[in-house]
C-alpha cells in the first residue's frame, strides 16, 4: 500500500505508515523556478545497520510560459536531504535529465559538498538528533527543453531503533542562496527496527523475483513456502497500484505485456509483514 503526502495532508496523519511512501509535492521549484517535485518514494521501514534506496523525480510545472529554451542554460544543481544522526548517503549520486528534445537528454552525479550541508543547515536548521547532507552537481547540468528529473539515492541507517523521518530538499545553487526554504519536503517517517522484526517469509532470501529487467512476464518464486497467503500488488512510480493478485503456491508467473516501459514496485504482503521491490519493464 502507498500514502500520498501533499502540503494538503500535513505530517500529522495517523495513517503515515505504510509500506511505501509516495510523496506528491506540487510546490517545490527545481534550478530556476519551472521545476516541480512529483515523486518521493521511501520505504516506511528498514533495520538497523543496513541501507535502502529512495526514488525521487522531477518535473516540468506544465507552464510553457516558463520552458527553458536558450541554448546556454546551464546550471549547478543542488540536493539535500535532512537525516538522523549517525545516518548518511552514499556519495556519487548518479542522476539522469529527461528532455522533450532527446538529443538534449544528459546525466551526471551529485558529490558530497560541505559547504551546500552548511549553507542548507544555516538556512532551514536542523531539529536535535538531525543534520543536513547536501551535495551539488559535480558539473553543469544542462537544462535545456527540461521534461523530468531522476535520481535515486541510497542511504545508510544507524544502530539504534525509533521512529525517525527525512526530508529532501532540491534547487539550484544560486536559487538556494537566495531562497532556500521553497524547496523542502515535508517531513516523511521511517521506522528504524531491529533485524528481528524482519519476517523472514518475505526475506530476499526466500522469495526471488525475476528476471530483471522483464519484458513479458514476471517470475515470483517462494524458496520455503509454508501455505500461507501473500497478497502481491505492483505500483507505477506515481504511486498508482496497477495490479493485484493472491500467491498461493510456491512459484508464481505474472503477464506484464501490458505494462508500458519503465519502473515499477512489487509490493508482498503476508499479515502485517510486506516487502518491496522495484522491477525495470522494457
Amino acid at each position: 500500500m502507498k500514502k500520498n503526502f501533499t502540503l494538503k495532508n500535513g505530517f500529522g496523519k495517523n495513517s503515515m505508515f505504510k509500506s511505501l511512501i509516495v510523496a506528491t509535492l506540487f510546490s517545490f521549484l527545481f534550478f530556476m523556478g519551472c521545476y516541480e517535485w512529483k515523486t518521493i518514494i521511501q520505504p516506511d521501514y528498514a533495520t538497523v545497520n543496513s541501507y535502502f534506496d529512495v526514488f525521487l523525480s522531477a518535473h516540468d510545472d506544465g507552464n510553457p510560459d516558463n520552458d527553458w529554451t536558450n541554448p546556454d542554460l546551464h546550471d549547478y544543481g543542488l540536493f539535500g536531504v535532512m537525516l538522523p544522526d549517525s545516518w548518511t548517503v552514499r556519495d556519487s549520486i548518479p542522476f539522469t535529465i529527461i528532455c522533450t528534445n532527446p538529443e538534449y537528454n544528459n546525466s551526471g552525479i551529485l558529490l558530497w559538498s560541505a559547504d551546500r550541508s552548511q549553507t542548507l543547515e544555516d538556512s532551514i536548521p536542523s531539529p536535535n538528533g538531525y543534520y543536513w547532507w547536501g551535495a551539488a552537481t559535480s558539473a553543469e547540468a544542462s537544462l535545456i527543453y527540461f521534461d523530468s528529473l531522476y535520481l535515486e539515492p541510497r542511504i545508510y541507517t544507524g544502530s539504534v531503533p525509533g521512529n525517525y523521518f527525512l526530508r529532501y530538499s532540491i534547487g539550484d545553487i544560486d536559487y538556494w542562496e537566495r531562497n532556500p526554504a521553497d524547496d523542502v519536503s515535508d517531513p516523511i517517517p521511517i521506522t528504524l527496527i531491529d533485524n528481528t522484526g524482519i519476517d523472514e517469509f518475505l526475506s530476499s532470501s526466500n522469495i526471488t523475483l525475476y528476471p530483471n529487467p522483464a519484458s513479458e512476464y514476471l517470475n515470483i518464486d517462494v524458496n520455503i513456502y509454508r501455505n500461507e497467503l501473500i497478497v502481491c500488488e505492483i505500483y507505477d512510480i506515481t504511486g498508482k497500484m496497477i495490479y493485484n493478485q493472491e500467491i498461493t503456491s510456491k512459484s508464481t508467473r505474472i503477464n506484464i505485456t501490458d505494462l508500458s516501459q519503465g519502473i515499477y514496485f512489487v509490493n508482498l504482503r503476508n499479515g502485517e509483514s510486506e516487502k518491496s521491490h522495484k522491477i525495470l519493464v522494457k
